[in-house]
């Protein structure tokens, strides 16, 4: 079988999660012996670096790169309020882009295409014109339900109404898109319903985030007790959202009961408001050069997430590591998860305070959660297991 994956970021460099599970499709596919074609969109957030790709990579996907500026601009969100498009999506057109399609399904053939996010969904009316194989949509987030929960906690005023316009135009063109795709692979099954509540009825999978086991041994020697970090993209507005609501609401209760704790922020695009903070006990790290070396250095993740979709790949990653993670409930969205058994689950600033001086007061609180939750992760996040499924999905439809 052979298949062309359509991408908004390429999976190279590793910049976030969703670069991460774009490349375990990808691996997925061509692990079960189907040849892969990769055509990617490439973005000032995340640029085509060649080097970063492992050898082989771009030869064997025959990987096309095309540039298109996807920086917001005012001329253009005002005319998509009076078009009613969801500029979310539409900056993602380019005609390049659009050639590019063209050209690889005239020149090539392919027995099916993965679309991964809304993000390429602009294109599948060319799609359709140049082969009648099955389309799929990979769904990393239900889009419109982020923006409707990052609108609520917004205070009134102009930019709340705009937002709320928006957040209607992309919820309108998700619905809008399910009667153009053939197939859809959610990353989490509470989205998967969703989307069925929405009126999806076609064929349907939920391939969450999967890692390979040796990639992520555990190594607790040099492990700093008393440490807490968050790890993500901070240009990620729920993010943003989430640890500006850590700091204010939660941090100030767990110092004062551990003074010597010491919470390391890491990720990339780190705003200057957080940058610069300098609450007690807060270290600002910005974008780490191995999440894994940085993740297994430290020992209880924080996940304070109040918005959001899809699943988060670095608890996964957390896990596997045999870390304690204290999330709310929103953060651990789609990961299987038991709240005291796997990993802390709280949601009111007291209560995630409490978790995590409950997990600093215990080592063995934290050994035993860190086991608990590798074990998970490999009963229920093992990528050949979900390559396998993919690939019975995915020929299932090609036939």
């Amino acid at each position: 079988m052979k298949v062309l994956q359509l991408c908004h970021k390429p999976p190279f460099p590793i910049k976030d999660g969703g670069c991460l599970a774009i490349n375990q499709i990808s691996q997925a596919i061509m692990a079960e012996g189907n040849e892969l074609g990769v055509l990617s969109i490439v973005t000032p957030k995340h640029p085509y670096e060649s080097e970063s790709f492992p050898a082989g990579y771009l030869d064997q996907t025959n990987f096309e790169a095309i540039f298109v500026d996807t920086n917001l601009k005012a001329v253009d969100a005002f005319s998509n309020l009076i078009s009613q498009d969801a500029y979310h999506v539409s900056r993602f057109f380019s005609p390049d882009v659009d050639m590019a399609i063209r050209r690889r399904l005239t020149n090539e053939q392919f027995d099916l295409i993965l679309c991964e996010s809304i993000y390429v969904t602009p294109y599948i009316a060319t799609i359709r014109k140049y082969t009648e194989s099955p389309i799929v949509l990979r769904s990393h987030n239900l889009e419109f339900s982020i923006w409707h929960r990052l609108t609520k906690s917004r205070k009134a005023g102009l930019k709340k109404a705009y937002l709320k316009i928006l957040t209607r135009q992309l919820k309108e063109y998700e619905i809008d898109i399910l009667d153009k795709i053939d197939a859809l692979v959610s990353i989490n099954p509470d989205e998967l319903k969703h989307y069925r509540r929405l009126g999806y009825q076609g064929p349907a999978l939920t391939i969450p985030f999967g890692i390979k086991a040796e990639e992520y041994s555990p190594n607790h020697v040099n492990r700093e007790p008393k440490s807490v970090f968050h790890l993500g993209s901070m240009d990620w507005i729920p993010n943003q959202e989430g640890i500006k609501w850590f700091l204010d609401e939660v941090w100030p209760k767990v110092i004062q009961k551990e003074p010597d704790l010491i919470l390391y922020l890491a990720g990339r695009s780190m705003p200057e408001d957080l940058a610069n903070t300098e609450q007690q006990g807060v270290e600002v790290v910005g974008e780490v050069e191995s999440a894994r070396a940085f993740m297994r250095s430290k020992s209880i993740m924080i996940i304070p997430l109040l918005s959001g979709g899809g699943m988060r790949v670095k608890m996964i990653e957390a896990l596997a590591l045999e870390k304690c993670v204290v999330s709310t409930t929103m953060g651990a969205n789609g990961v299987q998860v038991r709240d005291g058994k796997t990993a802390l689950i709280a949601n009111s600033p007291g209560d995630f305070a409490k978790a995590i001086l409950k997990a600093v007061g215990n080592a063995q609180l934290v050994d035993e959660l860190g086991s608990a939750g590798r074990k998970l992760v490999l009963d229920s996040y093992n990528s050949e297991v979900l390559a396998q499924r993919l690939h019975k999905f995915m020929k299932e439809l090609a036939r």
